[in-house]
């Protein structure tokens, strides 16, 4: 049994630490955006970072509820974050075999997490439910999102995460979401209105020279972090915004100055369904 004053993460088995999937994580997101898709990288981005933000929320403010005679967490930040990041795919599968590629990462932490470590199987239920949601949410808010115009975006892409991270503070270590969230909001906004990357028009070659010079960058950013964002109040969120900005703004931008990407017309953040 555990009680409200005890450690968020009481789980004696770190078999599958939100840091290792945050780096894998943050690798597919950098590669769909500067390779495949920008509008879906920058989504999958804000989703993911929103929902283990909240996740963290959750946990400090809802610690665990009572299930019988044992408190147990509402959900589990490693297994929301999978399901956040397979469920925004769900929409977009074409056949049944590809919605089970969707699904197996889901089912495969969860059925690790419940036989190697202490995990409940509510707090696995919970996690599935609340990452679910927060794709479903995001997929039926399409239209009011698509029609705000930029100047709104670029708010809310400031406010918002500043907001969470006044609800997080003083727990500055969950800080870096946060961050992503408010890098990646800044930098998708100028991208797609100053910079404007064309992946479409770049080749095989170039897209994976942009992804081998990108990876670097992040790579860089990780080995390099405790010397780099430790003189700032919040290292956490300063890594957050600085990731989030290279992802959307700067790295793009490097690109298009070094001529290995066009610029094409202007991009939407929200393409409608």
């Amino acid at each position: 049994m555990t009680t409200l004053d005890e450690p968020l993460y009481y789980f004696t088995a770190d078999l599958i630490t939100l840091d290792q999937l945050d780096l894998i994580f943050l690798v597919l997101i950098a590669l769909i955006f500067w390779t495949y898709d920008k509008t879906k990288g920058f989504q999958l981005f804000f989703l993911l970072s929103l929902s283990v933000s909240l996740a963290h929320i959750i946990l400090l403010f809802l610690p665990g509820i009572f299930v019988g005679q044992e408190q147990l967490p509402i959900t589990h930040t490693p297994v929301q974050a999978v399901m956040t990041f397979s469920a925004f795919f769900i929409p977009l599968a074409r056949n049944r075999v590809e919605l089970a590629a969707t699904l197996a990462p889901v089912f495969a932490i969860s059925i690790t997490f419940l036989l190697f470590t202490d995990v409940p199987v509510f707090s696995l239920i919970g996690a599935i439910g609340i990452g679910g949601f927060i794709v479903y949410g995001f997929y039926r808010s399409f239209e009011w999102i698509g029609g705000m115009p930029d100047r709104y975006v670029m708010a809310f892409a400031i406010v918002f995460p500043a907001f969470l991270t006044a609800v997080i503070y003083p727990y500055t270590s969950y800080l870096l979401h946060t961050g992503y969230l408010l890098g990646a909001g800044i930098g998708v906004s100028l991208e797609f209105v100053k910079v404007r990357t064309s992946i479409k028009k770049a080749g095989f070659l170039q897209r994976l020279a942009a992804a081998a010079a990108g990876l670097a960058g992040i790579s860089a950013a990780h080995i390099f972090s405790p010397v780099l964002f430790s003189p700032f109040p919040l290292p956490a969120l300063a890594q957050g915004i600085a990731l989030g900005l290279w992802i959307t703004l700067i790295f793009p931008l490097l690109l298009v100055l070094t001529g290995i990407y066009d610029q094409d017309g202007r991009a939407e953040i929200v393409e409608p369904r």
